[in-house]
């Protein structure tokens, strides 16, 4: 049986109510949209807040956090004796490179397992992510001695993974869920875990609950230890807790160059590591007070998350660690706070008589209307790689009906969203190409034109479709125009428009 991890005042771990709250309330200020949080002291949660439509009892994209999921199976791997940290790739992957043809460049054959852990291959550059990643990676050209420069690479931790299943004969998630997770209390509806097209897990496809994040922190906080289980070799959570590459020109000089372990990053203050994913997928720990904080968010880049990553800091040097005077009045306060967060619908809407000549069933007949997850545009975007080839995300025809207050969205007669119009989220389930990432919240209005405007929210992670939908000067066309968020300071908005015909009312 699970074991629910217990509630407390924050008092009682040596911060207050008040601070705590401030803390959160920051957070909801620094340009991001914080979808979930929870802190623990001593494996105890003193705060816990999500915005709804967001839930603790959804995966959410975790990103590049996935990456130290990855590390910990190697982790466990090491434990039990089935591969060295001082193994080589080349060594590993032996039948495979014969298999494949493989050209090895000179110097891989030194490339140690350690060194792909600590992104310091040597590689030139990132060997290319697409379909074909394992093997780009082992015919990658050689720049640096292997474990001498970070080179930040997502092929490489791809590559841990591959490296798990090899060495086990399992599957990534399974040997965690049957080796770790039920240990540390992470549930198998926690996790959603996309596969590579070749069948391989790995990451960068993973979805968790916040709180499944918060576990695995509190896994290394306690150096591997869990409900007096040690899960994971002390020696190896030392090594993986401590700098092994700098990543920066100058130790400790912002959150991003103080050092790099294995596949997880450190913090200014000493001792402080995190699980780092893009966008702001967080989970900061620090054993010294034994406290980890676990976020979700859709953030731009970097000075959102890097100032989230500070303010959580700094409210963890000022926990005391000795209780406080219970304050009730401070924790009401707080709790209501964490309660009553929400992110806010479009603004309720009647169906105006305008409105019937928007409604009926269309063939697409120029652009593209593809609303579903996507984390960075065009060929950017590696989620791709997690396709379910069979299901097109492609949309042919659309379909906009009234119903009971709600407008209906119908993508290939198959694909529903239910779009209310009374201010107030609609969560449903809808199947897209990526496999289990169904959750989606939707709401809509009718603007003074009588144009449609929907928001397609997706519960798994940060992605947003913020459709604009209406008539044009040609009778029976209808036109939309699809905006998405990339949440790259760099990066602008997506915008994609598409005309439809209509067919039949």
């Amino acid at each position: 049986m699970k074991k629910t991890l217990k509630r407390v005042t924050p008092e009682s771990k040596g911060i207050s109510s008040t601070r705590t709250e401030k803390l959160l309330r920051e957070l909801n200020t620094l340009g991001n949209e914080v979808h979930g949080f929870m802190i623990s002291v001593d494996g105890d949660v003193i705060c816990e807040s999500f915005a709804e439509p967001y839930s603790p009892v959804i995966p959410h994209s975790c990103h590049s956090l996935g990456k130290s999921y990855t590390a910990t199976a190697v982790g466990l791997a090491v434990t039990q004796g089935l591969v060295s940290v001082e193994d080589k790739i080349t060594d590993i992957f032996a039948e495979e490179i014969d298999g494949l043809g493989i050209r090895l460049q000179p110097g891989m054959e030194k490339v140690r397992l350690r060194d792909v852990l600590s992104m310091s291959s040597g590689t030139k550059g990132m060997p290319r992510f697409d379909d074909t990643w394992f093997e780009n990676f082992l015919s990658s050209e050689m720049e640096h001695e292997p474990g001498t420069t970070f080179l930040y690479n997502t092929t490489g931790a791809s590559l841990l993974g591959a490296v798990v299943e090899k060495v086990t004969g399992r599957d990534m998630v399974t040997y965690l869920k049957e080796q770790l997770f039920r240990y540390i209390g992470i549930e198998d509806d926690e996790i959603i875990w996309q596969r590579f097209a070749d069948g391989r897990t790995a990451e960068p496809g993973l979805c968790a609950t916040t709180e499944a994040n918060l576990r695995l922190g509190m896994l290394y906080a306690q150096g591997g230890k869990m409900y007096g289980r040690q899960l994971i070799d002390p020696a190896w959570m030392r090594e993986a807790t401590s700098i092994q590459v700098e990543n920066g020109p100058i130790r400790n000089k912002d959150n991003s160059s103080a050092g790099y372990g294995w596949q997880l990053w450190f913090n200014t203050t000493p001792g402080m590591f995190r699980f780092d994913g893009g966008q702001g997928q967080l989970c900061i720990i620090w054993p010294e007070k034994n406290t980890v904080a676990a976020i979700h968010q859709s953030g731009r880049d970097p000075e959102g998350c890097n100032n989230c990553i500070l303010a959580i800091q700094h409210f963890m040097e000022e926990i005391s660690g000795e209780p406080l005077p219970e304050d009730p009045i401070s924790y009401a306060s707080l709790v209501s706070y964490c309660t009553s967060r929400t992110i806010a619908p479009l603004a309720a809407s009647s169906i105006p008589e305008s409105a019937a000549s928007l409604f009926g069933t269309y063939i697409l007949t120029k652009g593209s209307f593809v609303p579903y997850i996507e984390v960075a545009p065009g060929n950017m975007d590696f989620w791709y790689l997690f396709h379910d080839r069979s299901i097109s995300p492609e949309t042919v025809s659309i379909e906009l009906r009234p119903r009971n207050g709600a407008v209906l969205l119908l993508l290939n007669r198959d694909k529903r969203f239910l779009c209310g119009l009374n201010g107030k989220w609609i969560v449903q389930d809808v199947e897209n190409p990526l496999r289990g990432l169904t959750k989606v919240a939707c709401c809509g209005e009718f603007l003074p034109d009588g144009s449609l405007h929907l928001i397609l929210k997706w519960l798994n992670g940060w992605s947003v479709s913020d459709v604009l939908i209406h008539t044009g000067d040609r009778k029976g066309d209808l036109y939309l125009t699809n905006t998405k968020d990339m949440l790259h300071e760099y990066l602008p908005p997506v915008i994609r428009e598409c005309r439809a015909r209509k067919v039949r009312l």
